[in-house]
């Protein structure tokens, strides 16, 4: 038998390399979708902290809950997705290759096709984290309200608060120096 390769021996590896490249493809657009969700979720967090919304706050909570478990599982699907791929391509164990380096040895459409939707996927991925900070940064200055408010004394027959320092706190005047 001569040392030639058959048109089959190329056609099947192109063919497994293209059904691993769709697949990524695919994966990076969930999770990008994925990701778009989770930050109208957080931007719906917002909305409810601002209105004090608890009921909404807690709903968007538990789609949040939801949305960061699917993007657990799409991230461990994308991590074997990527070591297909790079079995497909060198023809050899890819385990542990990194998009990065994968992306270096595929034909150069394909590399920007997947380059692209790698840079819309982080572009969602900061949209999210930057909502995030200042919903943290609100519930966290809630959190700080409310152990305040709990220190000053309330008259109970006008529900406000007194003016005078209360045995566990400052006056009223002084709860802008607490926050």
């Amino acid at each position: 038998m001569s040392g030639a390769t058959s048109p089959h021996d190329t056609a099947r590896p192109r063919a497994a390399h293209s059904v691993h490249l769709e697949q990524l493809c695919r994966i990076l657009d969930e999770q990008e979708e994925t990701c778009r969700q989770l930050a109208a979720c957080a931007q719906e967090q917002q909305a409810a902290l601002l209105a004090g919304r608890g009921p909404d706050f807690v709903r968007a909570s538990l789609t949040q809950a939801h949305l960061a478990r699917r993007l657990y599982f799409l991230e461990e699907e994308r991590a074997a997705a990527i070591q297909a791929l790079a079995q497909a391509l060198v023809r050899s164990e890819g385990e542990g290759m990194e998009l990065a380096v994968l992306m270096e040895r595929l034909p150069e459409a394909d590399a920007r096709r997947l380059a692209a939707r790698t840079q819309e996927l982080h572009r969602r991925a900061e949209e999210v984290a930057a909502v995030q900070r200042v919903n943290a940064q609100m519930i966290q200055t809630n959190i700080q309200l409310a152990a305040a408010l709990t220190r000053q004394r309330v008259d109970p027959a006008t529900h406000y608060l007194t003016h005078g320092a209360g045995p566990d706190g400052p006056a009223i005047g002084q709860l802008d120096r607490h926050i």
